[in-house]
């Protein structure tokens, strides 16, 4: 079997590097590329065995080291190497805990890249060889959710400035996918400090997130637990809230996050996220498991602005752009700024123009998302059909003669009305 390397890091010019040196000492190793750190155990399941992990410098943190130690502590048979730009902000322990067998430092020096290859391929080769007969050689089992066939898809919605309607977003799209799709639906609440589901919901959850990471039981799994972490509310999807104490998030990291996501992923069908207005590595590791991205910003010039930074931000980290929807919400005449201007800043365009809608604020005072409060609105029309691409083939065809349909007998959370058709940057 021809030895093959996983090379873990968000920019995909590490792996074309470790690639070219990699051929030049051996034409028949393969050199796979993972740019997110919650998918590795995915690929490792359907591509491995690996005879060594590349970790590139944005693992170069405390949660990163955390997250190799895990994987060293795991499988030691894999050979590892780390590559930082700069010193890791962490300690020497928290370094050497990770296990890597060579640290090199960007930009490489090819000699030392080759050398340092040679040594990780020869070790994790000789390794691998001797890995006892009841495990899977080469497999790196993360210390999460038990392997499964399928995995949830995971939509988080996401902003770079408060007051966007995240939460308003995240709640109605959880009931959106739970009322057409039959599936279990799980929103997370990832707002650590202040999060705002539990509230918009009128949900007194009896366990947080915070709980579900700090159970004093050795043996306890959290998968095994669900229902009593998870709270469900009548709009027929579950919530897993933040915590109740805002200096509780200081002891939740990327990696406990990361954790929770990947065994949520492997209990339900559609996972929601909710962020906080910000970019820190809490964010970034739900972004990591994520298929899509929802990026919400409202008419005013610090908003529009942030979302133009933000986006560059994902660009650098190699988001695909195909990945991340544009929602302006709250939109509104005589604000001092236009929308077709706004509109047409962001070549990629808008999913969803929302307009700013009172029915929204009654919604959140019922406890109930306004696609159920009130279905007929404008902006529950505009919102449905916004979703309507995220549904499966058959669910979406349903669901689209429903908002073809006339309205006669709107119910509770019958998603009935007049079918609006978007087009990106219109402003009504």
């Amino acid at each position: 079997m021809k030895p093959k390397i996983l090379v873990l890091e968000r920019s995909a010019d590490l792996a074309e590097e470790i690639r070219e040196a990699a051929a030049g000492i051996d034409p028949g190793v393969e050199v796979v590329a993972c740019s997110r750190v919650g998918a590795v155990s995915d690929v490792i399941a359907q591509q491995g065995p690996f005879a060594v992990l590349f970790a590139g410098p944005s693992l170069a943190s405390r949660s990163g080291l955390r997250r190799l130690a895990a994987l060293h502590e795991d499988c030691p048979a894999t050979s590892i190497l780390l590559a930082f730009s700069d010193r890791p902000d962490a300690t020497l322990r928290e370094i050497v805990q990770a296990g890597g067998d060579d640290i090199l430092r960007l930009p490489f020096d090819p000699d030392d890249l080759v050398m340092a290859l040679e040594r990780a391929l020869d070790i994790g080769g000789r390794r691998l060889a001797g890995v006892a007969p009841k495990r899977e050689p080469g497999v790196i089992p993360l210390p999460v959710a038990p392997a499964v066939p399928t995995q949830a898809r995971v939509f988080t919605v996401s902003s770079a400035t408060g007051g966007c309607g995240k939460t308003f977003m995240a709640t109605n799209m959880a009931l959106f996918l739970a009322r057409h799709t039959g599936k279990r639906v799980v929103l997370v609440d990832l707002d650590l400090q202040f999060g705002e589901v539990s509230t918009a919901l009128r949900l007194r959850p009896n366990y947080t997130i915070y709980d579900a990471l700090h159970r004093d039981d050795d043996d306890f799994e959290f998968g095994d637990h669900l229902d009593e972490f998870l709270v469900t509310h009548e709009g027929g999807f579950s919530v897993l809230a933040a915590p109740k104490d805002p200096a509780e998030a200081d002891r939740i990291g990327p990696a406990d996050v990361t954790r929770i996501l990947d065994v949520l992923r492997s209990h339900c069908d559609y996972l929601v996220v909710d962020t906080p207005a910000a970019l820190t590595e809490i964010v970034l590791a739900a972004f990591d498991v994520s298929e899509h991205l929802f990026a919400l910003a409202t008419v005013d010039l610090p908003s529009v602005r942030n979302l133009g930074v933000f986006l560059q931000t994902l660009d650098k980290l190699r988001i695909p752009s195909d990945n991340i929807s544009l929602i302006l919400n709250k939109a509104e005449r005589d604000v001092g700024l236009d929308i077709g201007q706004i509109t047409r800043l962001f070549p990629q365009g808008f999913k969803a123009v929302l307009p700013y809608a009172r029915e929204v604020s009654r919604s959140i005072n019922m406890g109930m998302p306004v696609l159920a409060s009130d279905p007929t609105a404008e902006v529950s029309r505009k919102l449905a059909a916004c979703l309507l691409d995220y549904l499966p083939d058959a669910e979406r065809a349903k669901a689209n003669a429903g908002l073809e349909a006339p309205v006669r007998t709107p119910g509770r959370f019958k998603l009935f009305g007049r079918n609006l058709h978007l087009a990106a940057g219109n402003a009504s």
